[in-house]
């Protein structure tokens, strides 16, 4: 199962980034970053579906993205954890 909660990620985001719902200037750019976070989760072995957790992991990584566009760094070590323990337990529903 592919992610496919874009507009339920778009809503979060909104509201993580303390934006009105009914503002939809940023809508096609905060769009792109889901896909875009999605396809390189998934790009590194990471199959996701709609679950809360991916939904959440998703947000977290766009908003990450967003955020940090422009800065120089690596990303913060919860988000790099979060990020390992959700491709390891790919790995690990794979073994079973």
């Amino acid at each position: 199962m592919a992610f496919t909660n874009h507009d339920t990620a778009l809503r979060m985001i909104k509201a993580r980034l303390n934006r009105l719902q009914k503002d939809d200037t940023l809508d096609e750019y905060l769009l792109a970053r889901i896909q875009g976070a999605a396809q390189e989760l998934t790009r590194i072995g990471i199959e996701l579906d709609n679950s809360s957790d991916d939904l959440m992991l998703v947000v977290d990584y766009a908003v990450w993205q967003y955020q940090n566009r422009d800065a120089p760094g690596e990303m913060p070590p919860w988000l790099r954890l979060r990020r390992r323990e959700r491709w390891i337990h790919i790995d690990e529903g794979e073994a079973t």
